[in-house]
């Protein structure tokens, strides 16, 4: 042996005394939050400190170490710990494992050697393991398909074709069929469908036909996780698909997580099994997969471990056409979104949340309004000469200058917008939109830029039409645009997204799909969720914040239109004709004419 080796030697053991002494420091502060009490001498129980299921290993690597050295004994590992217990026959069977133990075996894939003492009792009282009933609802269909089916089905994939990940997700793999299902929103759009489900698939319709599913599946995403990788926790969302959910596991197991408030409940899915969700468990309970390496599971003779392998899944949903009438309304969206302000509480919410704050903002709201939209200056160049135009919402009066052969006038509820039109030598008027202080058939065209939007209640948004109605001469035009809750970021450009931050790879696996912002409007007995600005809109009611350079922050209540809505609106108003609706950077509008008479 040379002096090298023996100076390797030397330091190998003294790092591997520090290991030792730093270990048993952390295993003292451990026994005592824990409030077990360490004995000096030996006893019949003792503790592995570092030997648990969380640390990865396996009940049967413990039992056939044990086997080998006392006939009797009884493994206590508690579900979700580091460490675990052995229970032995006598004080002289406990010593024989502690001195065969303690610091001297390595257990594949440990950092260290195991590190064992004797403690005075044992007790399993507090070691509560997870709900074992299944959510209702929830079904699990073990050997669904066949291995020769498992495997075919495997065989159709080739990821090297597929993006190295998806665009919303991060290190995961993800095919989408019928329609993309977008992890940001967790929605799909039922009006942009992509490639179909392959026919190599249809197999497992018929199979799904034969225990009693009454939908044809037409979206279907295909998830492919590498052993370490999960899903955040989640309800997929109510509006989008219908009840029923189904989701086959292929190539390895996993255990998969469902909460409901108090309740947590761990289901193991074995590969080649099917998961039904439906009824409660698919719209009340999250359910999602803890991102590790192995899953604790139940087996006859106790919880162990079990390492994951590459596991790939198929999840069939049906998408939903028409809004979702579930008796789950804490947690759908569609409520969520249809958030329901009666006739009393309107005009307090308004006042509070539109007048007062654009009154705040309207010098600074100014200075951000000047260009034109395209469309709204051709409808106005459009216009006749000796036209009389009303601007019902008119701002910083961004609309009522140019084209002297028409006579402009503006009306507005915020007196310092007023003030700024006034400075600029417009002719406004201070008003409420729901009154207009004009006579019947007294204007030529009238104009309503991003104001209806404003109003909270159907009959509120339908009388403000109905008044720009009643003011125009039979053949009279009327413009209107209104915040769209569809924004199009792919086909007409929405500036409101365009110019939006976008979303990080981790912030889209980590969103929280309830984690959103709401305000209490005591005034009002409301509760409003708080937008992110420049993110697609997930409520129809909501309020958004409007920052000033000096930091302070204002919240504004829009009611955003879905597609139609602005049609029906419109529809249902005696002498308005609905000329043409169009889409217009993230805005609907409609372009109206009053009829000359009206039909009873």
């Amino acid at each position: 042996m040379s002096p090298n080796d023996v100076t390797d030697v030397t330091i190998e053991e003294r790092n591997d005394k520090k290991s030792i002494r730093k270990q048993k420091r952390a295993h003292h502060r451990l026994l005592r939050d824990m409030n077990i009490k360490c004995m000096e001498h030996p006893t019949q129980h003792l503790m592995i400190c570092n030997g648990g299921l969380v640390t990865g290993i396996k009940r049967e690597t413990l039992q056939s170490m044990l086997d080998m050295l006392i006939s009797k004994y009884t493994l206590i590992m508690p579900a979700g710990k580091s460490y675990c217990f052995v229970s032995c026959n006598s004080k002289e069977d406990a010593t024989c494992v502690y001195n065969y133990i303690h610091g001297r075996i390595k257990l594949p894939g440990q950092n260290g050697p195991l590190y064992v003492c004797h403690i005075e009792t044992v007790s399993t009282t507090d070691y509560v393991e997870s709900d074992s009933t299944f959510p209702p609802g929830l079904t699990l269909i073990e050997n669904f398909i066949t291995e020769e089916q498992e495997q075919t089905l495997l065989g159709t994939l080739n990821w090297d074709e597929c993006e190295s990940v998806s665009s919303q997700l991060k290190h995961r793999q993800v095919k989408h069929y019928g329609y993309e299902f977008e992890y940001g929103t967790n929605m799909v759009d039922p009006d942009r469908p992509i490639l179909p489900i392959p026919h190599d698939y249809k197999f497992l319709q018929t199979l799904f036909d034969k225990h009693g599913h009454k939908y044809t599946y037409d979206q279907l995403t295909i998830n492919k996780y590498l052993s370490g990788q999960g899903i955040p926790s989640h309800i997929d969302t109510h509006s989008v698909f219908e009840d029923t959910i189904l989701s086959l596991s292929l190539g390895s197991a996993c255990v998969m997580n469902f909460k409901k408030d108090d309740r947590k409940i761990d289901v193991l899915l074995p590969a080649r099994s099917l998961l039904i969700m439906t009824g409660e468990a698919r719209y009340a309970w999250t359910h999602g997969i803890c991102p590790r390496h192995s899953d604790i599971i139940k087996t006859k003779n106790g919880s162990t471990t079990r390492e994951r392998d590459t596991r790939v899944s198929f999840t069939f949903r049906k998408v939903r056409r028409g809004e979702c009438r579930c008796n789950f309304r804490d947690y759908c969206d569609t409520v969520k979104r249809n958030t329901f302000i009666d006739a009393s509480a309107a005009s307090g919410l308004e006042n509070s949340y539109v007048h007062k704050v654009y009154d705040e903002i309207s010098n600074h709201f100014s200075e951000t309004r000047h260009k034109r939209w395209p469309n709204v200056t051709k409808f106005l160049e459009s216009l006749e000469e000796g036209t009389l135009l009303l601007d019902v919402g008119c701002g910083n009066g961004k609309y009522l200058y140019g084209n002297q052969n028409v006579y402009k006038m503006g009306c507005d509820h915020s007196s310092g917008l007023m003030d700024i039109c006034h400075k600029r030598g417009f002719e406004v008027l201070q008003c409420d939109c729901l009154y207009l202080p004009y006579r019947d058939d007294s204007v030529d065209a009238a104009i309503s830029i991003a104001v209806i939007h404003h109003l909270s209640t159907w009959e509120r948004r339908q009388r403000a039409i109905s008044e720009m109605i009643r003011v125009l001469r039979p053949n009279g035009k009327c413009l209107i645009y209104v915040w769209a809750m569809e924004q199009r970021k792919n086909s007409t450009d929405s500036l409101y997204l365009k110019y939006g931050k976008k979303n990080s790879q981790k912030e889209v696996e980590k969103i929280d799909r309830s984690g959103i912002n709401h305000e209490r409007i005591s005034e009002c007995h409301l509760t409003l969720p708080i937008h992110e600005n420049r993110t697609n809109f997930a409520h129809s009611d909501m309020l958004v914040p409007w920052k000033k350079k000096s930091g302070e922050c204002f919240l504004r209540y829009y009611h955003v239109f879905r597609e139609g809505e602005l049609t029906k609106l419109c529809t249902e108003i005696p002498a308005a004709v609905i000329k043409e609706v169009y889409y217009d950077q993230g805005n609907w509008c409609v372009f109206l004419k009053k009829c000359t008479e009206i039909i009873e």
